[in-house]
């Protein structure tokens, strides 16, 4: 018998960290958008500035969303094309079931129009470059949202060199290939599968490991839900299920891996690193002892997000199951 044989199986995480957790980490991106115009530079300030004066709806409304929403993503080819949840481009405001006249969303439209580009950090450190990106699709029913990176006449500094400053840190980046995800089909997940989320809660990458719980059926990410509630029997402590309460193909799927804040948009990877779903929602619950359940992560299957990129002309790479 060889040396290994009979020792314990390494974790999807430990597995990740020898056979590519470097490009993993690269994949993955930070995703931040600000609301406030004054955040996207002069030119923007002063398109803003010749429109016609806002409304006093506009004027509230524009303070409310004002500030910083973040959120993680991931590429999906090597030209610079990722994926993140829409709620994340749109600085965290869902549209769902908000009751407004026509005229109260056409204000909301235009208010929003100053967040269709966002920034997007590669990287951690010293080493983190910093990007702009374009919206270039997004479904609201999916939650789901597609972000071109665009080159900037800089070399990657944030915030960004003014016009006429010069030095170094303006030099033009030349074009460059960016690290991406596989992305495999939906349709082989288990419950009990073991899956890891990978994302930037709290402004910090990390990986955390967990299992599939339950398969939640359904084509939109906010239909309803349902919760079943019973006792493990291996624990004691009270599991809740959660399943969906309208027919179909699985959409979404409850997983245990840790999420936070900042994590929605980022990728659920099976232990080989091929993407399996997309972070977009953490159920508020508490457990018997007064602590925030770890097991009510919700991630959208991998099948809408493939759809929804064919859809919208954007190319990805298939992942194999073997």
């Amino acid at each position: 018998m060889s040396a290994d044989q009979g020792a314990a199986a390494p974790a999807p995480g430990d597995a990740l960290d020898k056979a590519g957790g470097q490009a993993l980490r690269e994949a993955v991106v930070r995703v931040e958008v600000a609301s406030d115009p004054l955040s996207f530079g002069p030119g923007l300030v002063q398109e803003l500035s010749a429109r016609q004066a806002r409304t006093p709806y506009e004027q509230e409304l524009l303070r409310r969303v004002r500030g910083v929403s973040t959120g993680s993503g991931f590429f999906v080819n090597a030209q610079g094309d990722l994926v993140t949840n829409a709620h994340v481009v749109m600085a965290g405001i869902r549209y769902r079931n908000l009751h407004f006249t026509s005229q109260e969303w056409e204000s909301m439209g235009r208010v929003l129009e100053t967040a269709k580009e966002v920034w997007v950090q590669v990287g951690e450190g010293e080493s983190a470059r910093y990007y702009l990106a374009k919206l270039m699709a997004v479904a609201e029913d999916l939650d789901l949202a597609a972000l071109r990176l665009t080159l900037p006449p800089y070399g990657g500094a944030y915030p960004p060199c003014l016009p006429g400053s010069g030095g170094a840190e303006c030099r033009r980046e030349e074009k460059r290939e960016f690290a991406f995800l596989p992305i495999l089909r939906s349709d082989g997940l288990a419950t009990g599968q073991p899956v890891i989320a990978l994302g930037f809660p709290e402004d910090e990458y990390r990986a955390s490991q967990g299992r599939v719980l339950s398969l939640i059926s359904g084509p939109e990410v906010h239909s309803g839900l349902r919760y079943t509630r019973f006792p493990d029997p291996v624990t004691g402590q009270e599991t809740i299920l959660v399943s969906g309460t309208t027919p179909g193909p699985i959409g979404r799927f409850q997983h245990t891996a840790p999420t936070a804040h900042g994590n929605s948009g980022g990728p659920v990877v099976d232990s080989r690193g091929s993407v399996v779903g997309v972070a977009y929602a953490l159920l508020s619950e508490v457990n018997g002892s007064g602590e925030p359940r770890s097991d009510l992560n919700l991630a959208i299957a991998s099948n809408l997000l493939r759809k929804f990129l064919r859809d919208h002309g954007i190319p990805f790479t298939e992942a194999t199951s073997e």
